[in-house]
């Protein structure tokens, strides 16, 4: 398939299944949470590593991702630093990106909700950055314990990020077909009334 095809059909399944699809693999560490409720996003990464407090990188990456893509940001793993905000979100959704993910924080959390992007973040602050030193685009990264490399493709949903290998996608796509048929199944049980003991074989 495709990624065009790809991102079709992962968007029909939460990240937890896709999760499990995977084999439960490539979950982020929670921390690296929703930061606007109810928003989700599926593309392909682009990565991008920063000099921890500055933010030059990423105005870069918006700049050079194409329509699609999810940002995915190494600010350092503090969330001490924010390489994200309004502005920067503003533009990143005019030019047709998908979202944003970083092990770092982010501002103007009201203005990101009226914006409406999918942000996946380690915090919020009010911190600021400076714009001086060029980081590293296009290259491995390291963001909530999961290696990112460019093209993976990102999941997340309010559950979290999931992070597919780019030559995984395909086997992950049919395995989710099938999780999802096994979740209906399993939740259609418990609706008639079964005991979950029996259902998961535990009694």
């Amino acid at each position: 398939m495709s990624t065009k095809e790809w991102v079709q059909t992962l968007r029909k399944f939460s990240a937890a299944t896709i999760y499990e699809a995977a084999g439960k693999l490539g979950g982020m560490e929670p921390h690296i949470r929703c930061i606007v409720s109810g928003l989700k996003m599926v593309g392909p990464a682009f990565t991008v590593k920063c000099l921890v407090g500055d933010a030059r990188a990423v105005a870069q990456a918006i700049d050079s991702a194409a329509p699609g893509d999810v940002l995915v940001v190494d600010s350092g793993g503090t969330d001490l630093t924010t390489p994200f905000g309004s502005m920067s979100a503003t533009a990143a959704k005019l030019r047709g990106i998908t979202g944003f993910v970083t092990n770092g924080a982010v501002r103007d959390f009201s203005d990101l909700v009226k914006i409406g992007f999918p942000v996946f973040a380690a915090g919020i602050s009010v911190r600021g950055n400076v714009k001086k030193h060029p980081g590293w685009i296009g290259i491995p990264i390291t963001v909530g314990g999961v290696t990112v490399r460019p093209r993976d493709i990102i999941v997340g949903d309010p559950d979290g990020v999931v992070v597919v290998p780019v030559e995984n996608v395909d086997q992950v796509c049919s395995k989710a077909v099938e999780q999802q048929i096994k979740e209906d199944n399993i939740m259609q049980r418990i609706r008639s009334g079964e005991r979950m003991t029996k259902i998961f074989g535990i009694e």
